[in-house]
């Protein structure tokens, strides 16, 4: 595990020691994601560089590798899990490896399979592989996105980095706002690959690979989730069978290495799943982790406490009490991530990252679970409204002209059911291609309106509306599915995990990401997903017997923080100087809208009927990530 970053220069224009002095101060802002060690290595046509967490072959693992002829060299970021078998197929294929390490095995993979040694590969992973007798550089990135990979590509130089602020150690590189990707951001808070808020600096997609050779550049694909699977499971047993067993070899899978494991346990059902087979699998008690924040509206601390007592795990509980904003938090997300980022979960996920790495250097997450068993609620919304569109248009469009005047009703203000009734009966009148970006909703498109006064700005979104040849024939259920696997866990969920756990030189994993298991989750048909109006039915019918009661009896809450109780004087005064005193783009914003956002999200304590707590206080922290961003990075408009 580690962080990587290079120049490859075909166009011979930027001098060897002037690229290798950009990619030596490139990986220095890598130090965190490994601060282990690290290596580099120059050819006339390119700079490699990497930062190394030592976790597998500690001793023997530094990077760059190369083959046994020395014209082939990779510096890799993950894990490749299935490494041991594939290392013992190359030694019968007459390979000779020096070290125990995956990515060793990957050098040599491509020798042998080129490109299509992706499909062979069960992990996480980015990596640049440099085949310097051929002149070609392979660069690629694992199936859902769970590593990173940013690359920048201009006059025949490419530069590329696990991380953002790295690349933009080049400063030739402008720092311009990408205007076609703000829209993107204020409407689902997220910014799909390859798209970023920086003008030319784009996100590998995950499943993608980049061919560089003197041809140019080249993108394909490997991995295209396909839910037009036509074995489904017959019964709940069949499905049980097979996957109970992949559930519990993707854990199995994902202990190696030779550093101790731990595990995250928020108590929620899928945290909850992964513990419990971590520590049946293991001979000494594992050590497990929870944060707490005062006065959620569900604690499932208590739920985490049940389980770590049912297995006997050495359990730590990190508490974070109200009115607790720190702004260095504030700026470590903005730095880490490199982008503006909505999701205030980063802040816990930051803690109890920083907390685990004092124990390991390791741990498994329950990421995913939602994506591959058919948890979230949202996936229920999505059916409701489809439901709804069935009564007709016409009643539909007068149903919501009396919503709307309800809304303004003094007697009505604080029923918030009006509210939601509201957005749905707008979300059940758009065009089908619309309704998962309106169920992800942050702005609406009326409010992007008034922030965004310029003829320039598109209300379209061809990234987030973009489902493979074949989808038209997809259950409901299974779109709805495709659209979060694609956009939301790769671009919020696993930028979030990776970045806050990298940041304190921690590596989490995800079984549930596992490749076996996710192409055995798509012969489930829609009821063993959701069933009765419960989601991951099938799931729990595997963990029942694993798993104390109170783990499914309870609601899902997520990894949530209730920022508006976060809000104490040093998050007021930075936003209050964001906004207003020390406003990086002073003039691109209204005045009055940006006094709207800041007064809704300071005081919105209540939901009512035209407005929630949730969307008041992330619209404020939206802005305030995006304003800090510019100032943190100097990005002009």
């Amino acid at each position: 595990m580690c962080g990587i970053c290079g120049i490859i220069d075909q166009s011979k224009s930027l001098p060897l020691e002037a690229r290798k002095e950009l990619v030596i101060a490139m990986n220095k802002r890598l130090v965190h994601r490994g601060p282990d060690a690290e290596g580099i290595y120059s050819d006339k046509k390119f700079t490699i560089a990497m930062r190394r967490l030592s976790i597998v072959d500690t001793e023997g693992g530094n990077q760059p590798i190369f083959n046994e002829t020395k014209d082939i060299c990779i510096v890799f970021n993950g894990e490749i899990y299935n490494f041991k078998e594939l290392r013992n197929r190359l030694i019968e294929n007459g390979h000779t490896l020096k070290t125990s390490t995956d990515t060793e095995v990957l050098v040599h993979l491509y020798e042998d399979y080129g490109t299509d040694m992706l499909l062979m590969l069960k992990g996480m992973f980015a990596f640049c592989i440099c085949d310097i007798k051929k002149g070609i550089y392979f660069i690629a990135r694992d199936r859902f996105g769970e590593k990173p990979l940013y690359y920048h590509y201009k006059n025949r130089i490419f530069s590329f980095s696990s991380e953002v602020k790295s690349i933009l150690e080049n400063k030739n590189i402008e720092r311009k706002l990408n205007h076609e990707a703000l829209p993107y951001y204020l409407r689902t808070s997220l910014v799909p690959d390859p798209m970023t808020l920086f003008q030319n600096i784009h996100g590998l997609n995950a499943g993608q690979f980049i061919l560089i050779s003197d041809s140019g550049l080249e993108i394909n694909s490997y991995f295209k989730p396909d839910f037009s699977v036509k074995n489904k499971f017959k019964t709940d047993e069949e499905a049980i069978e097979c996957i109970e067993p992949l559930l519990e070899k993707s854990v199995q899978r994902q202990t190696i290495g030779d550093v101790p494991i731990g595990a995250f346990l928020s108590g929620g059902i899928d945290s909850s799943s992964i513990v419990a087979l971590l520590q049946r699998q293991s001979s000494e008690p594992i050590k497990t982790f929870n944060v707490k924040f005062e006065d959620q509206a569900y604690d499932e601390s208590r739920i985490a406490k049940k389980v770590a007592q049912y297995y006997g795990t050495d359990h730590h509980e990190i508490f974070v009490p109200n009115l607790d904003f720190d702004e260095d938090v504030f700026w470590n997300i903005i730095d880490h991530i490199g982008l503006p980022f909505r999701d205030s979960s980063a802040i816990p996920t930051h803690l109890i990252s920083k907390e685990i790495s004092k124990y390991t250097k390791v741990a498994l997450s329950g990421d995913g679970g939602d994506e591959v068993f058919g948890g979230y609620d949202l996936y229920q919304w999505y059916q409701k409204i489809l439901r709804v569109r069935k009564v007709g248009r016409p009643i539909l469009q007068l149903a919501n002209t009396f919503v709307s005047a309800a809304q303004s009703l003094p007697i009505t203000d604080q029923l918030s059911i009006i509210r939601k009734l509201k957005r749905g009966l707008d979300t059940s009148l758009m065009h089908l291609e619309d309704i998962p970006i309106a169920l992800n909703e942050m702005f609406s498109g009326n409010q992007i309106q008034k922030l965004l006064n310029h003829s320039r700005y598109s209300s379209e979104y061809p990234l987030l509306k973009k489902y493979p040849e074949g989808s038209q024939h997809w259950s409901d259920l299974r779109m709805i599915m495709y659209y979060r696997l694609k956009n939301t866990l790769p671009s919020n969920m696993l930028i979030k995990v990776d970045r806050m756990s990298m940041a304190n030189s921690l590596e989490v994993r995800a079984p549930f990401l596992d490749p076996d298991l996710f192409d055995a989750s798509l012969r489930l048909p829609d009821e063993m997903l959701l069933n009765n109006g419960q989601g991951k039915y099938i799931l729990r019918k595997i963990m029942a017997k694993f798993l104390p009661r109170e783990v499914f009896d309870h609601p899902k809450t997520g990894f949530n923080i209730p920022l508006y109780k976060y809000q104490n004087e040093n998050f007021k005064r930075l936003a209050v100087s964001l906004l207003f005193e020390d406003n990086p783009w002073p003039d691109f914003f209204p005045q009055k809208e940006l006094e709207k956002i800041y007064h809704l999200g300071m005081n919105t304590k209540k939901d009512t009927a035209k407005h929630s707590v949730f969307q008041s206080a992330h619209h404020l922290w939206m802005i305030m990530q995006l304003l800090g961003w510019a100032k943190r990075f100097n990005v002009q408009t």
